[in-house]
């Protein structure tokens, strides 16, 4: 990135914020950054929130200093959105609801403004995403419901109707699960055929997969959870750490459901050291919640003893 920000020369960023006209290389430049700046997000979480937060910044002083016609205020107002929502997710991850929040009303805001429709869908199933995750599944369907009727991407219907069976396994529908996984698969399906929009590209058959099996688990098929968790993992691609963490963790919830404790450990066992290495809040919050509640009517096992040992000494640096 440094590179290339000294090919765009940084007297165009000076002369725009100064009030000239945005220049074409210096803005093809900022979406194209603010575009990849989330792959970083997996191995520099903070530097990327860092990153992130001066390209709002510069986003937000273009659009107020310099001149542009419209179709570059609407680049402008995308890449805000865009920045916005990759900086919301990093919030989360770490537990920083309250500011999560903010971010992603920045982005459909941003959005709105910038006539993005599928990214403005996208923004409301973060926030029906949001909204399940934190125990709220109902208002969850209800955004998806709207966030549905304005998409035109078949991807982006894809990811609306996966968060939309992860609200309704929670709320015990099994028809309506079923159903609105079918629907994602199949506009998951679709939209291979197509070029996908930057905030929607990472999404893949492994996401498919894994919120499939938390929907089975939810609906207290553990075989059903166990097969789709197992077929996610075989297709996740290696830097997607975060996600793999809440797989494995989620793939012991099932071997406990299915009374198998020992898969349950050395699955929590790898999920710990996972989400370690992630440093991501959600992901060693969702490891402990299952070694404090889940295995408790096991704790007697010398399995589960070894592994909350394990985990304590391991938990510890991080609790100080």
């Amino acid at each position: 990135m440094a590179t290339e920000w000294a090919r765009v020369e940084p007297e165009r960023l000076a002369g725009a914020l100064a009030g000239r006209r945005v220049d074409e290389s210096l803005l093809a430049w900022l979406e194209s950054s603010v575009e990849r700046l989330p792959g970083l997000a997996n191995t520099s979480p903070q530097e990327c929130a860092d990153l992130l937060g001066a390209a709002m910044r510069v986003t937000i002083n273009l659009l107020d200093s310099a001149r542009y016609d419209e179709p570059t205020g609407r680049r402008l107002r995308t890449v805000l959105a865009q920045a916005a929502q990759s900086a919301a997710w990093l919030h989360f991850d770490q537990g920083r609801h309250a500011s999560a929040q903010r971010h992603w009303r920045t982005a459909l805001h941003s959005a709105h403004s910038a006539d993005a429709c599928d990214l403005g869908a996208g923004v409301l199933s973060d926030l029906a995403y949001s909204a399940t995750w934190l125990g709220h599944p109902g208002e969850a369907v209800e955004i998806l419901s709207l966030a549905r009727t304005r998409t035109h991407h078949a991807t982006a219907r894809s990811l609306l109707d996966v968060r939309r069976a992860r609200a309704l396994a929670v709320l015990q529908d099994d028809a309506g699960t079923a159903r609105a996984l079918n629907d994602a698969e199949h506009q998951l399906e679709r939209g291979s055929a197509q070029s996908a929009p930057p905030w929607v590209s990472w999404m893949s058959s492994a996401d498919l997969a894994v919120d499939a099996g938390r929907c089975w688990l939810d609906l207290e098929d553990p075989r059903r959870a166990t097969a789709a968790l197992e077929e996610g993992l075989s297709l996740l691609v290696p830097e997607r750490e975060r996600t793999r963490a809440i797989m494995l963790t989620y793939r012991a919830h099932a071997a406990l459901a299915d009374h198998d404790v020992a898969a349950a450990v050395a699955d929590t066992r790898t999920a710990l050291d996972t989400a370690l290495g992630t440093g991501a809040s959600r992901c060693l919050d969702l490891v402990r919640g299952t070694l404090r509640e889940s295995f408790e009517p096991h704790k007697g096992e010398p399995a589960v003893r070894d592994l909350r040992s394990y985990a304590h000494q391991r938990l510890a640096p991080v609790a100080t």
